[in-house]
């Protein structure tokens, strides 16, 4: 058991899943990109005492993942009464940056080809878009077009942000008819700011195999400073 016990855990993304379950993504003390599951909307929005925010810094105790093909940074999130989960500080501006700057890979093909499926790119958007799921029109879905700083390939990805799609939402909700002006702002600042986006891999999908080992990418957080 090589990742067992108390973590410090540096949270850098909130990614959707399906019903209330979301993903966590970020780093342990050693830099280590980790996943800590199973989590829910009610562990982050639901609690008296704030316990997770993105840039906080969360004790909380981790096992490794016992679960079917785990992918390298899974871990499970240890629910223990006597041990709860903790935010010790929330990172400032200075703190973000240098964080964010000591962390940012060259490429997409430099985090997935060394057998990571977590990672942090700078990017030139191409393309945003947000719309209703075709196949469930309850649920919307967003996608970004953008090139790494190799600007060999275009991808074309699903967003699952957790934050991007609650903003979006609003902003429809608040500005009917206003959806296109407010994605071509922001691909705008996104490109002017200096911008990076959490990057991951799904488990693997047997039916719907994706491009990469049967999993299918996505960009799980995006970070304007």
């Amino acid at each position: 058991m090589e990742n067992q016990g108390k973590t410090s855990f540096t949270l850098l993304a909130i990614s959707k899943l399906y019903n209330t379950r979301v993903n966590l993504v970020g780093i342990d003390e050693n830099h280590r990109w980790i996943r800590p599951m199973p989590v829910y909307q009610s562990d982050i929005f639901a609690q008296e005492e704030k316990i997770f925010e993105v840039f906080g810094v969360t004790e909380l105790v981790l096992n490794d993942w016992w679960g079917t093909a785990p992918r390298p940074e899974d871990r499970f999130f240890v629910r223990n009464p006597q041990v709860l989960p903790r935010l010790v500080k929330v990172l400032d501006e200075t703190e973000r940056v240098k964080l964010l700057r000591s962390l940012v890979d060259d490429s997409v093909d430099s985090i997935f080809s060394r057998g990571r499926t977590l990672g942090l790119i700078k990017a030139v958007v191409k393309d945003l878009n947000f719309r209703r799921n075709p196949y469930n029109p309850l649920e919307y879905e967003a996608r970004m077009v953008f090139e790494d700083i190799l600007g060999n390939l275009n991808y074309n990805w699903m967003v699952t942000d957790f934050m991007w799609h609650k903003s979006f939402q609003d902003f429809i909700r608040e500005n009917p008819g206003k959806l296109s002006s407010r994605l071509k702002e922001l691909r705008q600042l996104l490109n002017t700011r200096e911008s990076y986006f959490v990057i991951g891999l799904t488990r693997i999908f047997l039916e719907y195999p994706g491009p990469y080992g049967g999993c299918w990418p996505q960009v799980l957080g995006i970070i304007n400073l």
